[in-house]
């Protein structure tokens, strides 16, 4: 498995860029991950916000932690043990975090290295004003999904 880490503060919109990249995938289903029942649910686009889904993309599974671990509060090997269990292949991960992670035991970035490749590792800050029309938002969407269109 391959994946992408996005970093940013509380608020720097991981959550929001996270569901603008399953938007511009153009998934064929979307399910979210309920971590602590060990379930799938199907569920929608616009629900990808501060949780964990599964999108799958040309009948491949890709794993969105729209919502920081920390926040969460589930370890990514946890999160990723619970996808093995429910036996979905994941072929790429889109995963959130802190860019501080307070919280004991977390080590997001540790962890994922240890059961995926990470390609590419995107410091997100806040955009002011009408962001969805900006440039800056623009550029980061779309870098993002050719990283993972290149790599799925």
């Amino acid at each position: 498995m391959k994946s992408i880490l996005i970093v940013g503060a509380s608020n720097a919109g991981k959550s929001t860029t996270a569901y603008e990249i399953c938007s511009q995938l153009k998934p064929n289903k979307v399910y979210r991950l309920n971590i602590t029942n060990e379930t799938l649910i199907e569920s929608e686009l616009k629900a990808i916000f501060n949780n964990t889904f599964i999108i799958e993309v040309n009948g491949k599974f890709i794993l969105i932690v729209a919502g920081a671990t920390t926040e969460q509060g589930f370890f990514i090997t946890v999160i990723v043990e619970v996808c093995i269990k429910l036996k979905i292949d994941i072929s790429f991960a889109l995963v959130s975090m802190r860019c501080f992670e307070k919280k004991k035991g977390f080590k997001t970035k540790a962890q994922l290295s240890t059961i995926s490749e990470i390609v590419a590792i995107e410091k997100i800050s806040k955009i002011s004003g009408d962001f969805k029309n900006s440039i800056e938002w623009k550029n980061r969407i779309e870098k993002i999904v050719k990283k993972i269109v290149e790599n799925l």
